[in-house]
């Protein structure tokens, strides 16, 4: 019997979104600054978006990240949930660079 459910070789995914929301590290900034990281083109504007949709969306991105991050590392790969996750990170990305060049979305309110 694993320790993971009794089931599998790997952890829950909503524990594992758990520990990443409770990770104790500063979501908003971290994911700021991988936002600078993934969208070059917006890097100035990043810094200084201060709106409560767009800080709800760098915690969300992430969290994702840091979801992406774990999913990699683990053997053997859950590779259908490590591209649901990297799909997810990208859109993310996406929704930020709309959101930076003024578009709206029903999604940020």
């Amino acid at each position: 019997m694993n320790e993971y459910n009794g089931s599998s070789s790997h952890p829950d995914e909503d524990d594992m979104l758990r520990e990443q929301m409770n990770s104790g590290i500063p979501l908003i900034r971290a994911g700021r600054a991988r936002l600078r990281l993934a969208l070059p083109r917006h890097r100035d504007v990043i810094l200084s978006t201060r709106t409560p949709a767009f800080q709800s969306l760098c915690r969300t991105y992430e969290v994702t990240a840091l979801m992406v991050d774990k999913l990699r590392k683990e053997v053997p790969c859950r590779e259908e949930l490590l591209a649901e996750y990297e799909q997810i990170r990208r859109g993310i990305e996406d929704d930020a660079a709309a959101m930076l060049d003024g578009e709206t979305s029903d999604r940020w309110r």
